[in-house]
């Protein structure tokens, strides 16, 4: 049993240190799973313009893919936001994302301020991201 009557015992730097270190590589990892996104959904939706005349065999793997893209957006958003803000900002965002042209805008704006807390941090981020493995 404990002494009630002992004062609080900080936790040591190094577990200080681990933990902070942990969640910028979740924030590396969600920031890069939201550039992925990005991409996909752009690639995809130029796929879409490409062969809208086209034939509905065509069209509906697209099409599929492009909701399964759009799904793990909203996932991905969502952890990236949680890691930034709070919850109730990531829900925020992962219901900016049904929007077409907003959530595009909920994208850049996130993957920004992810850009910048790792910035803040000393960590060099690139196009794509920074790998998470690194930090």
């Amino acid at each position: 049993m404990s002494n009630p009557y002992q004062s609080p015992q900080i936790a040591s730097p190094a577990a200080l240190m681990t933990e902070g270190r942990e969640k910028l590589r979740r924030v590396a990892k969600y920031q890069q799973w939201v550039i992925y996104a990005l991409l996909a959904m752009i690639v995809l939706y130029i796929a879409f313009l490409v062969t809208r005349q086209g034939p509905l065999a065509v069209r509906g793997p697209i099409a599929l893919a492009y909701m399964a893209t759009w799904v793990f957006s909203m996932v991905a958003i969502f952890l990236l936001a949680k890691e930034l803000h709070h919850v109730g900002i990531a829900v925020l965002c992962a219901i900016l994302m049904i929007v077409p042209c907003i959530s595009l805008i909920t994208l850049l704006v996130v993957n920004g301020k992810a850009t910048a807390y790792l910035q803040q941090h000393g960590i060099k981020v690139g196009f794509m991201g920074t790998n998470p493995n690194q930090i």
